[in-house]
């Protein structure tokens, strides 16, 4: 399959779905990761450009830079097009985006430009980050095995390990926490939850639901 998750800045798309996309990855689908603007609020522009892109690479992934500013992302036709045109590049089997419900306006706005643009997608998952808020998952995919993956995924981010705004709280303690909660409302130790804006099952010969 071909693998789609678009994120307002870097870290986001690891943050989100780092776990899920890496058990697709070894499972040999195609990861492509769309990273809307440059995250240069949150620290140098080239230090957080050098980060997200080691951590492509070791997602085996596709890297494609939307160019924007943080917080200066303009919810317009030209964003929704630059997500399509990416789209249409990529062909994605499934797309993972931020959940509208979020305090931070980058974030919005990039789920609802996401929305827009992959109107005609079969698969749509929306994913949590820190500023998530009236987030209620009902699709779940056991990390457990790629907690410590994940991990390393956040920690390729140097630069933003301790910018969580809470005093002395890690975003890898942050996300072990997430993991821990959403993998007990799924009865497994590690999850990343998801809800779904569109999700498509298929039932294969041997009656089994993938």
């Amino acid at each position: 399959m071909r693998i789609l998750a678009i994120g307002a800045h870097p870290d986001d798309i690891e943050i989100g779905c780092g776990g899920t996309l890496s058990l697709l990855r070894d499972n040999g689908h195609h990861i492509s990761l769309m990273v809307v603007t440059d995250g240069s609020m949150g620290g140098s522009l080239k230090t957080r450009r050098k980060e997200m892109e080691k951590s492509a690479k070791h997602l085996k992934a596709d890297l494609y830079w939307g160019g924007y500013k943080d917080t200066s992302i303009p919810l317009n036709k030209g964003l929704i097009t630059k997500i399509e045109n990416i789209i249409k590049k990529v062909k994605p089997d499934i797309t993972f985006t931020h959940f509208f419900g979020d305090t931070h306006q980058d974030h919005r706005k990039i789920s609802q430009a996401t929305t827009s643009a992959s109107r005609y997608l079969r698969n749509v998952l929306y994913f949590e980050v820190p500023t998530t808020v009236d987030y209620n998952p009902s699709v779940f995919v056991d990390i457990s095995s790629k907690i410590k993956e994940k991990e390393r995924l956040l920690h390729i981010h140097d630069s933003q390990v301790y910018r969580t705004n809470v005093p002395n709280l890690s975003i890898i303690e942050s996300m072990r926490s997430c993991a821990i909660f959403r993998g007990y409302q799924n009865r497994i130790k590690y999850a990343e939850g998801f809800v779904p804006l569109r999700l498509s099952l298929e039932i294969v010969q041997s009656g089994m639901i993938k």
